[in-house]
């Protein structure tokens, strides 16, 4: 029997329970600071509220006095005028039983008084005990729950800083006027805030300030344009502002209110890999697939995990949803729908990416269906005229040794008006070779040829096709400084720009630096 009373309370609990017997007279002590202050009291009479008025006080006192075995305050006091309740003195008895309970479990000696003596205060105080048992068992459950469900927001600043020095060169533009060959010194600066709220979620608000001048101004054609471009006034502002977040252990959901591109939900990486950070906007990307005109505003997603090496996504991008004019809104508005499915064998070694997009693009609505980077007849062959295009995409990337990959993209691209009779075909490709760790870990060559998105066949009213093929070509070498530091010498040459080849060939040089942090 008594070591059935030695167990209704579990042992540790006695603090908790001193603690919410008390009542409002701890309300007032911050959590920690009571913790802080929590001692062992080793005699009765330390506790100066409890007053000695009958035989149950002397009988704790001398067990108190022999084990040890009340924890209170090292001021001596519960911190009131009032004598101890029936329920503090339980706690004060409860200690005693699971101090006595660890002796006998370590096989010291007991007297036979004291067992018979903690056998009559457990008898007088028998219905306060399992009380005190109640409340204990019930904050535990609590506890325990509040601890399976609880939640720590995490956030971390993420800092990019690209810095570009950077020239234009050759004899003339596409349209005959001189190239602007000013050496010219522009940055960008993006801070990521990435947050989780279950570990498995995440939350990005990115803010952007840049003025990164494109060469594409100062060459006069798009395919110039250069990665990480674009010139807000160096004004901060929000950029992206997207949550992934899981569904279950499978599907994965995705919504995001400002600044979604393609890329940002399908997975881009098999694509180019390490080619992410090419200086060349087009040798980055698939541009008819992942730089696709109408992203950059709003999207809802979700993505499939079928086993480790496959993996789909299905998307939606509105490009003015907060408008609530005709003609836009985020279901009424230019949009891109479509899907990504990833596959990955050979233990990773060799990535595949086939994309589809449908989109639709109003009238005088100014978005470009070649993805910023074609040639005049690809970027809007329809005079800015309400259109509709299929965009078919495929990538792939392999790694034939260690340090060794080669990789590349397809795109092609159909559209025709919605009103009147015209239809065109783009295609872009690209294909890349990169070596790691040159010289030093974490370094890259890279070498990246192709064709920018031309207009490569066209049929009623709709512009001219392209006479000449496009090509450009993009070397560089990202140098490691650090952890924390890349160093990109390197650049890239126009051949055929806007798809003639009786325009010179344009170059773009530079010294672009990344730091990360």
């Amino acid at each position: 029997m008594m070591n059935n009373l030695f167990k209704l309370l579990p042992m540790g609990a006695v603090t908790l329970a001193v603690l919410l017997s008390t009542g409002d007279r701890l309300n007032a002590m911050p959590l920690q600071e009571s913790e802080d202050k929590m001692g062992q009291v080793t005699n009765v009479n330390q506790l100066r509220d409890v007053y000695p008025t009958d035989w149950a006080y002397e009988a704790l006192r001398s067990l108190v006095d022999r084990y040890g075995c009340i924890a209170g305050f090292p001021d001596q006091t519960y911190k009131g005028s009032q004598a101890l309740t029936r329920y503090e003195f339980a706690a004060g008895l409860n200690s005693c039983l699971t101090q006595i309970e660890r002796l006998i479990a370590s096989s010291e000696a007991i007297s036979r008084e004291d067992l018979d003596t903690m056998q009559r205060l457990t008898t007088e105080f028998e219905a306060e005990l399992a009380s005190l048992g109640g409340r204990i068992d019930n904050i535990e459950s609590r506890t325990a729950f509040l601890e399976d469900n609880q939640f720590s927001t995490t956030t971390k600043l993420n800092v990019e800083i690209v810095n570009y020095i950077l020239g234009t060169f050759g004899d003339e533009k596409p349209n005959g006027d001189d190239i602007d060959d000013q050496v010219i010194f522009s940055s960008q600066v993006r801070l990521n805030f990435d947050s989780s709220f279950t570990g498995k979620d995440f939350l990005r608000v990115r803010l952007q300030a840049r003025n990164v001048t494109s060469p594409a101004v100062s060459g006069g054609n798009n395919a110039l344009a250069l990665n990480y471009e674009g010139d807000n006034g160096n004004s901060f502002e929000i950029n992206a502002l997207y949550y992934n977040f899981p569904i279950n252990d499978k599907i994965t959901g995705f919504v995001g209110t400002s600044g979604v591109d393609v890329d940002d939900f399908f997975d881009v990486a098999p694509t180019m890999g390490i080619a992410y950070d090419a200086l060349s906007l087009y040798s980055a990307y698939n541009n008819l697939i992942y730089d696709n005109a109408n992203g950059g505003a709003a999207a809802v997603g979700l993505g499939f995990e079928f086993i480790d090496s496959v993996n789909f996504q299905v998307g939606y991008w509105a490009a003015n949803p907060a408008s609530p004019e005709s003609g836009n809104g985020f279901f009424n508005g230019n949009y891109t729908a479509g899907a990504n499915l990833n596959i990955s064998l050979l233990d990773e070694r060799l990535n595949m990416a086939f994309a589809y997009l449908r989109a639709y693009q109003g009238a005088g609505s100014g978005y470009d269906l070649a993805g910023f980077v074609g040639t005049d007849a690809a970027t809007d062959p329809f005079d800015d005229r309400a259109n509709t295009s299929n965009n078919y995409g495929f990538a792939t990337s392999f790694r034939v040794i260690e340090r060794l990959s080669v990789g590349g993209y397809f795109g092609y691209t159909t559209a025709s008006v919605t009103e009147g009779n015209a239809d065109a075909d783009i295609l872009n490709w690209n294909a890349y070779v990169t070596y790691t760790d040159l010289l030093k870990e974490g370094s890259t060559f890279i070498v990246s040829f192709g064709q920018p998105p031309s207009l490569v066949d066209s049929g009623g009213d709709a512009l001219n096709d392209d006479p000449d093929t496009p090509y450009l070509l993009n070397v560089e070498y990202q140098y490691a400084l650090n952890d924390f530091i890349l160093l990109t010498p390197g650049g890239y040459a126009l051949f055929n720009p806007n798809g003639d080849s009786d325009n010179s060939t344009i170059y773009v040089g530079t010294l672009r630096t990344i730091f990360r942090f």
